[in-house]
């Protein structure tokens, strides 16, 4: 059963976890063409396997959803997930940007607050994520928020969280 996160954030966004009622937005939101071709299934998804695939996932104990929110509106979305707490691991990724959100922050925001979500809260010190390499905005925007890449594989990067300060 899914563990309960109270929501949190920066004064800006608060992230909360995705809830039955938030599934017809997203789902908009990561069809779009413009959207579903920087995810790894680029295929457009039906509601009936969206909600399909809600329901697995409330069963995951190491897999959180959210919601991004600002102003009370919703603004984006993002996750952690394969939080492996033996290993001390986890990837966070599903980020998505509502439409005419772009270019506000919210991404960078959220990614901030996940990285410190899953350090200070689930206490996971190796956190990482993967981008398409194509993805050059995305790969800049994870340098900003500490991350470096560690390899490349079948045109994706794998990108790890640097815990210590830039000097």
């Amino acid at each position: 059963m899914k563990q309960h996160v109270t929501p949190f954030g920066d004064g800006t966004v608060v992230l909360r976890l995705v809830e039955e009622r938030d599934l017809e937005t997203i789902l908009a939101w990561r069809n779009r063409d413009e959207a579903r071709v920087w995810f790894k299934s680029s295929d457009k998804i039906a509601f009936e396997a969206h909600l399909s695939w809600y329901k697995r996932y409330l069963q995951k104990e190491d897999d959180f959803f959210f919601l991004i929110e600002a102003n009370g509106r919703p603004v984006g979305q993002c996750g952690i997930y394969d939080i492996d707490h033996y290993a001390g691991s986890a990837e966070i990724g599903r980020f998505l940007v509502a439409p005419d959100m772009g270019g506000r922050g919210y991404i960078k925001r959220s990614c901030a607050e996940l990285v410190r979500f899953g350090i200070d809260v689930l206490k996971l010190p190796n956190l990482f994520l993967e981008v398409m390499e194509r993805n050059r905005k995305a790969i800049e925007l994870y340098t900003r928020c500490g991350f470096a890449e560690e390899s490349r594989s079948n045109g994706l990067i794998r990108m790890n969280f640097n815990q210590e300060p830039a000097r």
